[in-house]
């Protein structure tokens, strides 16, 4: 299926810059809606430390991410008390990326 999508914008650039632009925009907010639905972000009461929070939720889903996870948010309940399920997909992580040695 092909659609097509019209943007209104007063910048002057080639497709492939607005394409990159929309892209990156869409993954902000791609990474919003797990950080909400997955982690239920927006019902977080913490009023100090909620940045450290958002980080941490961030780094969850870019690890999460890096593993190719199909499904983040099952993935999470499966594994909420499992901290040798956490330790491992670190390390997966870590490995792929040439992060160890």
């Amino acid at each position: 299926e092909t659609t097509t999508h019209y943007y209104i914008s007063n910048e002057y650039n080639d497709a492939k810059t607005f394409l990159t632009k929309i892209l990156y925009e869409w993954s902000v907010e791609t990474m919003h809606f797990y950080k909400d639905t997955a982690l239920n972000e927006d019902k977080c009461k913490v009023n100090k430390g909620a940045f450290a929070l958002s980080i941490l939720r961030s780094f969850v889903i870019n690890i999460l991410h890096l593993n190719k996870v199909e499904n983040i948010g099952r993935k999470i309940v499966e594994t909420t008390y499992d901290l040798t399920e956490a330790l491992t997909l670190i390390c997966m992580t870590r490995i792929k990326y040439g992060l160890i040695k």
